[in-house]
C-alpha cells in the first residue's frame, strides 16, 4: 500500500478526480481476490452481487439493503496477534466507483459488522469495510482475552484499513484517492484512535458521539442509579415525554424561534421542582423523589467523597434519551461494561453489589481498559499529514454527552496550536440531535471532500430541515462556539435568514 508522504493539493486533487472517473469496472474478477495473500489475513470468500440481489442476514432490517448496486463482497479473517479472530467484510462497486475508500466501524460494545452503514455507503458509491470489533457476540471475552480487548479497542479497525486497501488496490488495480470515515459512538472511537495512533489510515475524519468509554459507561450507570436510590424516585418512562415538553416550553423560544429544539441548551435554566405534584402522583407531575431523581440525572456523575465532576451532565432538551439509561433495566451496555470489564463477573448487578463512584471508577479504569478510551489531543501527526478531523455533536445526545466533544475539541486546540487546528479541525454542534441520530440533514463526508477540493475549512454548513421523514426547509450549523441565530423575519425553516453569532 502506497502512503502519501504530502496532502493533497486542490490541484493534485483534482487530477486524481479526473483519472479516478474513468474506472467503471474492475481490473480483475472479483472471485479471484479469494486467492488473494495478504499478512495475517485469511480470505474466507469473494462473491460477485448483483444488483438488488444482496440477501442480508436476519436481524438487519431489510429496508437498510434495498436498491443496492452490484458489487464485489469479500470476508475475510484477520489475526493479527495469536488470539485475534477479527471478522471483516469488504464491498466494492462492481461499476460507478467514485475512487473513495471509507470504513465503518463496529457499534455497541462491537461483536458485529455494521452492514446497514456499510450499504448506505456502498450506495453512494464508494468502496467499503466493516470488521466487527474482534469478537462476536456480548463483552465475556474481555474476562480472559487481553488481546482481544486491544482488537476492540483500536487494532481491529486499524488492521480492515489496511488489509482492505490491499484487496480495494488488487481489484481495481489501484488505491483510493481518498479514505474517509464517519464514526459514531464505538465508530468514533475506532475512528478517533486512528488519527491518534494510525494518522495515516484517514485523509479526513468525521466524528460524532466522542468516545471516552470508562466514563460514559459510568455516566449511564448514574443515570440509572439516580432513579434507583428509593424505590419512590424511579421516574416512568411515559414521564420523560411530559418532561421534555416542559423543557421545550421553558427554553425552546429563547433563540427565538420555537422549533422544539434549543439552539444552545447552556442557556436553558430549568428547574425540575416546576413539575412538582401539588399532592399524590399523576401523569403530568413528579412527586418529590422523583424530582430528585430527575436533579441528580441533570448534575452528572460526581465522586460522592470528592465532588470531583466524574463526567459532563446531560443538557435540557435530551429528556427523550433518559428513558434507555434510566430505565427499569440498566443501559445494556453499561451492563456489559460493569460485568466483563469492571467487576470481573457475569452475574454482577448493580441491584446486588451498587456501583460506588468513588472506589470503583478504577476498577474500571485498568491500564487493559484505558485502552478502550480515545482521548488522547495529540493529533499533530495526522494533522501535518494534511488530515482533516470534523466534530459534529448532537446537543441532545443523552448517551455519550456532547460536553466529551466539546473538551476534546478544546484541549486538541490547546495541544496542536489554534493556528493549525483553524486549518485543520471543526466542531459544529446540532441542536436536536440525538446520539448517532440520522435525519438525512447533512452528509459530513461530502462536507469533508470539499474541504479537502478547496482547502478552505467549512465555517457553516447548511443541510436539510427535516420533520417527520419530510424535508421541509433548510438549517444553518456554525462553526463552534457561534450558534445560529434568527435574523428576525422570513421562514424560520430558511437557513439564509440565520446568521453566525457567538453568544454573549
Amino acid at each position: 500500500m502506497m502512503m502519501r508522504k504530502r496532502p493533497f493539493t486542490p490541484r493534485a486533487v483534482l487530477g486524481a478526480m479526473t483519472l479516478f472517473s474513468s474506472i467503471s469496472i474492475a481490473a480483475v474478477p472479483c472471485e479471484s481476490l479469494v486467492s488473494l495473500s495478504l499478512p495475517n489475513t485469511t480470505i474466507t470468500s469473494a462473491q460477485s452481487v448483483a444488483a438488488d440481489k444482496y440477501v442480508a442476514p436476519a436481524g438487519n432490517q431489510e429496508a437498510a439493503f434495498r436498491s443496492m448496486p452490484a458489487f464485489c463482497r469479500i470476508t475475510a479473517t484477520l489475526r493479527p496477534s495469536s488470539d485475534s479472530d477479527i471478522k471483516m467484510e469488504v464491498w466494492l462497486p462492481a461499476q460507478g466507483w467514485n475512487g473513495y475508500f471509507q470504513g465503518r466501524g463496529t457499534g455497541g460494545m462491537g461483536g458485529s459488522i455494521p452492514l446497514p452503514a456499510m450499504a448506505a455507503t456502498l450506495k453512494s458509491g464508494f468502496a467499503t469495510a466493516g470488521t466487527d470489533g474482534g469478537h462476536t457476540g456480548d463483552s465475556s471475552y474481555a474476562l480472559s482475552h487481553p488481546e482481544k480487548v486491544i482488537d476492540f479497542g483500536y487494532r481491529a479497525a486499524h488492521e480492515m484499513n489496511v488489509q482492505a486497501k490491499a484487496i480495494l488496490a488488487a481489484y481495481y488495480g489501484q488505491g483510493p484517492k481518498l479514505s474517509f470515515v464517519d464514526g459514531c459512538g464505538t465508530g468514533a472511537q475506532s475512528a478517533q484512535n486512528a488519527i491518534q495512533r494510525y494518522p495515516g489510515d484517514y485523509d479526513a475524519v468525521a466524528i460524532t458521539g466522542q468516545s471516552h468509554m470508562s466514563r460514559h459507561r459510568v455516566w449511564q450507570l448514574w443515570a440509572w442509579d439516580a432513579v434507583h436510590k428509593e424505590e419512590a424516585g424511579f421516574i416512568p418512562s411515559e414521564k420523560f415525554e411530559m418532561i421534555h415538553n416542559a423543557v421545550m416550553n421553558a427554553c425552546d423560544a429563547l433563540d427565538g424561534v420555537r422549533n422544539r429544539e434549543i439552539e444552545d441548551p447552556r442557556q436553558c435554566k430549568f428547574d425540575p421542582a416546576v413539575l412538582q405534584c401539588r399532592a399524590g402522583d399523576g401523569p403530568s407531575c413528579l412527586t418529590q423523589p422523583q424530582v430528585e431523581a430527575l436533579r441528580r440525572i441533570y448534575a452528572g456523575p460526581s465522586n460522592p467523597r470528592t465532588g470531583e465532576q466524574l463526567y459532563f451532565p446531560p443538557m435540557p432538551g435530551s429528556e427523550l434519551t433518559f428513558a434507555s439509561t434510566a430505565a427499569q433495566e440498566p443501559f445494556d451496555y453499561a451492563l456489559e461494561w460493569g460485568k466483563y470489564f469492571v467487576f470481573d463477573d457475569p452475574a454482577w448487578h448493580p441491584r446486588t453489589r451498587p456501583f460506588n463512584f468513588d472506589s470503583d471508577i478504577a476498577l474500571g479504569e485498568t491500564p487493559e481498559n484505558l485502552l478502550l478510551n480515545a482521548n488522547n489531543p495529540d493529533i499533530r501527526e495526522f494533522v501535518n499529514r494534511g488530515g482533516k478531523l470534523l466534530f459534529y455533536e448532537g446537543w441532545s445526545d443523552g448517551t455519550t454527552i456532547p460536553g466529551i466533544s466539546i473538551d476534546y475539541y478544546n484541549r486538541v486546540v490547546q495541544t496542536i496550536g489554534a493556528e493549525k487546528a483553524r486549518d485543520s479541525v471543526r466542531l459544529f454542534m446540532v441542536p436536536g440531535m440525538t446520539h448517532c441520530e440520522d435525519r438525512g440533514e447533512f452528509n459530513m463526508v461530502s462536507e469533508l471532500e470539499r474541504w479537502i477540493q478547496t482547502q478552505k475549512a467549512p465555517d457553516t454548513i447548511i443541510g436539510k430541515r427535516v420533520r417527520d421523514g419530510k424535508a421541509v426547509g433548510t438549517r444553518l450549523l456554525c462553526r463552534y462556539p457561534q450558534v445560529a441565530t434568527y435574523d428576525g423575519s422570513g421562514s424560520t425553516d430558511d437557513a439564509a435568514n440565520y446568521t453566525c453569532e457567538t453568544p454573549r
